[in-house]
């Protein structure tokens, strides 16, 4: 058995109330914003494959 503070017993019943006013689309929603984010990240980073082949060929 856990023993928690005052402080903590207040801390995780602020949680457990946050997180029982969030609705499922809401989740969805920032997930499918949080992973367009990442792709552009990605495509970003990588160079195009139309670019290098193209240099390959010359």
């Amino acid at each position: 058995m856990i023993t928690l503070t005052a402080d903590e017993v207040t801390l995780i019943k602020s949680l457990l109330t946050a997180f029982r006013g969030i609705k499922v689309r809401d989740i969805d929603r920032a997930l499918l914003i949080l992973s367009k984010y990442d792709r552009a990240l990605k495509a970003a980073s990588q160079p195009a494959a139309s670019t290098t082949e193209s240099e390959k060929e010359a």
